[in-house]
């Protein structure tokens, strides 16, 4: 175990000793229970139906995961439940969506781009290099987190979702020491569109931002995903209608596994793939998810949290190569030293492979993209698999299957 209350600051320790008085007090808005959320998100929006009852054990799940292996001190709780509470408060809305503008969700896709991989194989600079491209769209942060208006629209102002985002980042930063340099990323910055999936109560936000050891345990044995997927191109539906003529450039690594659903629901997809030295990955990954847990809870297992990382790889890494056989040349595979090496080469490998048109110039623009954000700009992301129990050895035999067929 790794005490994680030291590090944070004076004002934070402050915060949670407080808290600690308010759990006890049975303070609602620091409460893990499923009524308390429903009734938050029901306030909150004035809405009442969640739509299809399939998420509810996704969400029963994650709770019991944040009461009995979290150990989340009172910040985190906050954290947590003000998350869970608008994931509820964001389906409300998407069910009330669907009932007031049907046609909406008859809307035809501009064939997206989805970036999948493993995760810390260069998805993320992959998807800021093919963001530059003014026919593509790679969604913000703040957009992800809050797919559906508040209420009208009024011309002019801020969006209220985007100063909520950025008011939640900017009390969250503080508590995660070193992150910028693993991932740095701000309420207008591309994301991952697990990020919005979390109103399936079926997705890997929610063990990348906290130790919900046994809700990833629980999500990992999941292979029924059509209604998940369904509302994913739901999502995606909703994100096409406020600019139907940009091209959706979307990546996350969760996908992975889930190839099949994601080709039932979204048939016009373009699929890229990521690939990298699976011990290098899983060791910045394992310094990711320390970084963003020890920022809400009290103590971290971290063998746990490590060897269910791991465990993640092989199980969606499987579930990936068992796709492929069965569904050959849907994929076009991007390594990441080619990437780093020859970063305009592989992305114009990828408009060849896909017919997509290179705008004029646009070798100019990525280049000056890459001038501008050049490795360690925010400082050097340092890490080892012995800094997290594991084994170099050990990585590559559980990951023998994929390395014997991609050369990483």
């Amino acid at each position: 175990m790794k005490d994680s209350q030291a590090h944070l600051q004076f004002r934070y320790r402050a915060v949670n000793s407080v808290g600690s008085l308010l759990v006890t007090a049975g303070i609602k808005n620091l409460s893990l229970e499923e009524q308390d959320r429903y009734e938050a998100a029901i306030e909150l929006s004035g809405l009442n139906d969640f739509g299809d009852a399939y998420y509810r054990d996704g969400l029963q799940q994650l709770l019991a995961s944040a009461r009995d292996d979290a150990n989340l001190h009172p910040i985190g709780r906050f954290i947590f439940s003000s998350m869970v509470t608008n994931y509820l408060v964001q389906r409300l809305r998407m069910v009330d969506s669907r009932k007031k503008d049907a046609e909406l969700y008859e809307i035809p896709l501009v064939p997206p781009l989805i970036i999948v991989g493993p995760a810390r194989s260069g998805t993320t600079f992959l998807h800021n290099l093919l963001a530059q491209d003014a026919n593509h769209r790679a969604l913000p942060q703040w957009l992800l987190m809050y797919p559906f208006p508040e209420g009208p629209e009024e011309s002019g102002n801020t969006d209220p979702r985007y100063i909520k985002a950025e008011q939640g980042l900017n009390f969250r930063l503080p508590l995660l020491q070193g992150l910028d340099s693993k991932h740095f990323s701000r309420v207008d910055s591309p994301e991952e569109d697990i990020l919005p999936l979390g109103i399936t109560f079926h997705s890997m936000i929610f063990f990348t931002l906290f130790p919900v050891y046994s809700y990833q345990e629980w999500y990992l044995d999941q292979v029924e995903l059509s209604q998940k997927y369904r509302e994913y191109r739901w999502l995606l539906q909703v994100y096409q209608s406020q600019d139907n003529k940009r091209r959706l450039t979307l990546k996350a690594p969760a996908h992975t596994g889930s190839l099949g659903s994601i080709l039932k629901a979204v048939p016009e997809v373009k699929l890229i793939m990521t690939h990298r030295d699976p011990v290098a990955c899983i060791s910045s990954a394992c310094s990711l998810l320390y970084t963003f847990h020890l920022g809400v809870a009290n103590e971290i297992d971290i063998p746990r949290m490590s060897d269910l990382l791991l465990s993640s790889y092989v199980r969606l890494g499987e579930r990936n190569i068992a796709f492929r056989e069965e569904n050959p040349g849907l994929i076009y595979d991007v390594y990441y030293d080619s990437l780093v090496s020859d970063p305009i080469g592989t992305v114009r490998g990828i408009y060849s492979h896909y017919d997509l048109p290179w705008p004029e110039g646009h070798e100019t623009v990525l280049g000056d993209y890459i001038q501008r954000n050049k490795k360690e700009k925010h400082g050097k992301h340092r890490y080892s698999a012995s800094d997290f129990g594991l084994k170099n050895e050990e990585i590559l035999e559980k990951m023998q299957f994929y390395t014997d067929i991609f050369e990483v």
